[in-house]
């Protein structure tokens, strides 16, 4: 079982219409839902990967009881939840029918109580101690102060049973993480930036993050940006990983898949750099397909050789 936190999930709605402008009346196509959230991507990815993935969040009101509905119907996980009295935020999508483009509404975060946040860590606690847990990812943003600090207290709990954690996340909760560390942790460029108060990080500043966190004892870690490639550092040892060109349907879920493939690979005990390349293969998968997190392990396994390795 991999245990698949998510402290700001989401019921994510995509409204397919045709071509607008601001202020027309625009009537919708069609209309797709899923249970979104950085962590539940992870763990509809995992279980695409042959995982057992358990995805155990947040959820309130009426937008909150959907994505249980989703998280169970249309992706066959069993969700531990904590029952929250503030609604689950929406995001809307309107993908505008041939062209590439997207423009998303943000509902805004939650607030989560003192108590909710304590229920949801010794949730996490109860599943780390019945020993099936072999990992634990730790992914997206902290809605409210009360949960800050969840993700550094999490990990304690999973080191101190040995369970390996894959921490994605920015801002305050990755502020508040200064050990113990995680096994892996993976950023993007622009939250890399935020976190170093840089508005355009270099690759030279990438790489000293890298190293610093290495030096604490992160055994990877790993900046994406986008379609470019992916910078690594494992146990000292410096990576770029190229992936390979594609026409992309939807980026979206993308760097969750990317952790979805790493989690698979080191449960796996692939080597270094296979373990890097499975990990970039799933998030090209992903965006080769709508739903975030919808990728299947054979397209996976065809991306793979596609993913180019460079010693630093």
């Amino acid at each position: 079982m991999i245990v698949c936190v998510t402290l700001n999930p989401c019921l994510d709605r995509t409204l397919t219409v045709a071509p607008w402008r601001p202020g027309d009346l625009v009537r919708g196509g069609t209309l797709r839902e899923v249970a979104g959230g950085k962590g539940n991507n992870v763990a509809r990815a995992l279980a695409r990967l042959g995982r057992s993935a358990v995805p155990a969040t947040f959820l309130g009101g009426e937008m909150g009881a959907r994505c249980e509905v989703l998280l169970r119907s249309q992706d066959h996980l069993d969700p531990v939840v904590i029952a929250t009295t503030s609604t689950t935020r929406a995001i809307l999508t309107v993908n505008t029918r041939g062209t590439p483009l997207q423009t998303a509404f943000f509902d805004p975060d939650p607030e989560i109580t003192e108590i909710e946040a304590h229920m949801l860590a010794r949730v996490v606690e109860k599943m780390l101690d019945g020993r099936r847990a072999k990992a634990l990812t730790l992914s997206g943003s902290s809605p409210a102060a009360s949960t800050h600090e969840l993700y550094r207290d999490m990990i304690g709990l999973a080191q101190a049973r040995d369970v390996p954690v894959f921490l994605d996340t920015y801002g305050p909760a990755l502020d508040a993480v200064r050990g113990p560390w995680p096994s892996v942790i993976k950023i993007n460029r622009r939250e890399a930036g935020i976190f170093l108060m840089r508005q355009d990080p270099t690759d030279r500043d990438l790489w000293r993050l890298l190293e610093t966190w290495s030096g604490q004892g992160v055994k990877a870690g790993l900046v994406t940006d986008g379609a470019n490639p992916v910078l690594v550092m494992h146990e000292a040892t410096a990576f770029r990983a190229i992936p390979p060109a594609i026409q992309p349907v939807n980026p979206i879920g993308s760097g969750d898949c990317l952790l979805a493939g790493l989690v698979d690979g080191w449960l796996a005990g692939l080597d270094p750099e296979t373990w890097i390349r499975h990990g970039v293969a799933a998030a090209v998968a992903n965006a080769l397909v709508w739903d975030s997190g919808a990728i299947d392990a054979e397209s996976v396994a065809r991306l793979v050789g596609d993913v180019k390795i460079e010693k630093c």
